[in-house]
């Protein structure tokens, strides 16, 4: 079991991970649901480390979880056991569609989503 599903967080450790920009990019991605790494890497033009170091700072505080899928690690946002954690989770809910360089990246999220699905038969 990792620490941070035993202990839960402050809310200052809440805002801090969120509040970092490449974090919250990652937050606004999730929403939408799971999505793994290469995935996520590849919506917002970032390398594998960067990616991966700042989803741990997430898992860390307490806001996404993650399941390994054979090579691939998928991530989600986390359930909202605290009242603190379900209050930020609202709160992005509400607030990055409002974002217009968050909303653009589900717009390349959406694409990629596309690309990654079979084609369809008649």
């Amino acid at each position: 079991m990792r620490m941070s599903e035993t202990v839960k967080p402050r809310l200052d450790e809440l805002l801090k991970a969120a509040g970092e920009p490449t974090r919250l990019r990652i937050l606004n991605l999730l929403r939408r649901g799971s999505i793994c790494v290469c995935e996520i890497q590849a919506v917002l033009r970032l390398t594998q480390s960067t990616v991966s170091r700042h989803l741990a700072a997430l898992r860390h505080a307490g806001l996404v979880t993650d399941v390994r899928e054979g090579p691939r690690v998928i991530y989600s946002l986390a359930s909202p056991d605290s009242p603190q954690v379900a209050a930020l989770l609202a709160l992005l809910e509400v607030c990055c569609p409002l974002e217009p360089e968050l909303d653009e990246e589900n717009a390349g999220c959406d694409l990629l989503a596309r690309l990654d699905r079979p084609p369809a038969t008649s």
